[in-house]
């Protein structure tokens, strides 16, 4: 998503503010109105409610059309959180007043349409300007301003629909462009697997024999509860400019979380060139996940506040863009439990849910965390090795009664050799993760 600032005069802005602000007060109306049917059908709701967003805030047809769409959209997610807090919390009071209320938004954003109600001129590398549509009319010629990688992505990329945005604190609007480069893919180097962890923020262990751990600078950990005292003083107080000031330490809060994050996973991208990235697929991790318990409430509170999720796509879409690698996501499950070098899995091998890794088998012993991000590397190692082994085994190819030509010699010659080099390598995987990783 990449993000630039307009270059607006005062009659401009005042525009695009009345469309923004229209355009989310008609979400808000769909919203309530779809209260007792909670469809997401973008069908259904553009007949029943397409008229009367024109005529009640005046939309243009296509942005009107968007309005459907967005409401949809939000109770599609809406049904998903449900559904998920039914699971974890059948009978709990917020299962049971879930809808009692409609949802609203709160930030004014408009949805346009690509080369419909918004399209781009490029005049110079650098220079940019939008055509978009208002309520009053199509202002064109309004400029864009941003960082100079997002004036090649633009040009270069695939572009969707744009989101006019409005910062209320700046005063400022912004137009959130999607876009979709085509990366020519090249063949990893190396595999990593990348486990996001709660005492440090991740743990890495790659095939070609590193292994460390990521923690966070203590400048980080001291910024971040300086924002944490401050935020409890100020809801302590509860006062009208205290709301205000709360709002604007979130936003600042954000940024800077943000940006370490960015950080760590250009680090850890550049760290490791042309590498294919194996992370955890974290789905429902706030609900599954056994958390740190431990009796400092500080480091379970630092447990808890960093969006894993976030670091993840961060690392993802960083190393396609970087090295054309993809990164894939594989099922973490006992990935802390299981010993990499004999497969035996068991509580016991971390007792305590601590820190160190002791094999109650054969007795290997390594940090929880690298034994996490062995396990996640070896788990798409043996994926790839098993999709490279598919259809190169014959079942039976001399069986009576087929038709066609037999298999010949020497394909039965080189289906043999394969199986004895294959043999050759599971006999001594365990010695080589020996060499690696130590005992």
């Amino acid at each position: 998503m990449l993000k630039f600032k307009f270059d607006a005069t005062k009659e401009q802005k005042r525009q695009l503010f009345e469309t923004a602000e229209a355009y989310t007060e008609a979400v808000n109306f769909v919203l309530s109105k779809n209260l007792s049917d909670k469809t997401t059908n973008v069908k259904k709701l553009h007949h029943a409610y397409y008229v009367t967003i024109r005529e009640r805030f005046g939309l243009p047809a296509q942005l009107a059309v968007n309005v459907n769409r967005d409401a949809a959209a939000i109770y599609k997610t809406l049904w998903a959180q449900f559904k998920e807090l039914k699971r974890r919390k059948p009978d709990s009071k917020a299962t049971k007043k879930f809808w009692d209320k409609p949802p609203k938004r709160k930030s004014l954003i408009a949805k346009y349409t690509y080369n419909r109600t918004v399209s781009f001129k490029f005049a110079n590398w650098n220079e940019i300007y939008v055509s978009i549509s208002t309520l009053q009319g199509r202002l064109k010629w309004i400029r864009i301003y941003g960082w100079n990688k997002h004036y090649e992505y633009l040009r270069q990329g695939k572009i969707g629909d744009p989101i006019l945005s409005y910062d209320r604190s700046s005063k400022t609007f912004f137009l959130l462009v999607p876009v979709t480069l085509e990366i020519q893919e090249r063949r990893p180097k190396e595999i990593v697997g990348v486990d996001v962890g709660e005492r440090h923020i991740m743990a890495v262990a790659s095939t070609t024999g590193k292994k460390y751990l990521v923690n966070l600078p203590e400048e980080v950990k001291r910024r971040k509860q300086r924002y944490h005292n401050l935020r409890s003083e100020l809801m302590s107080k509860g006062t009208r400019s205290a709301k205000r000031k709360l709002q604007k330490l979130s936003r600042r809060e954000k940024r800077f979380t943000e940006n370490v994050l960015h950080i760590v996973s250009k680090t850890l991208v550049e760290s490791h060139p042309q590498a294919r990235f194996v992370l955890e697929d974290l789905t429902q991790i706030r609900s599954n996940r056994v958390t740190y318990r431990g009796k400092d409430k500080e480091a379970r509170r630092q447990a808890e506040q960093w969006p894993f999720a976030s670091l993840q796509k961060k690392i993802e879409y960083k190393a396609a863009l970087y090295y054309g690698v993809q990164a894939v996501y594989v099922d973490p499950s006992y990935t802390s439990q299981t010993c990499p070098v004999c497969g035996y899995v068991s509580k016991n091998n971390r007792p305590n849910h601590g820190e160190r890794f002791v094999c109650q088998n054969c007795g290997y012993k390594e940090h929880a965390d690298i034994v996490g991000a062995i396990n996640i590397a070896l788990r798409e190692l043996s994926k790839t090795q098993e999709e490279n082994l598919k259809g190169l085994l014959v079942s039976q190819p001399n069986a009576p009664g087929q038709t066609g030509r037999a298999s010949s010699p020497s394909l039965g010659g080189r289906v043999a050799d394969l199986l004895r080099r294959i043999e050759k390598y599971l006999d001594n995987s365990q010695e080589i993760w020996y060499k690696k990783f130590g005992r």
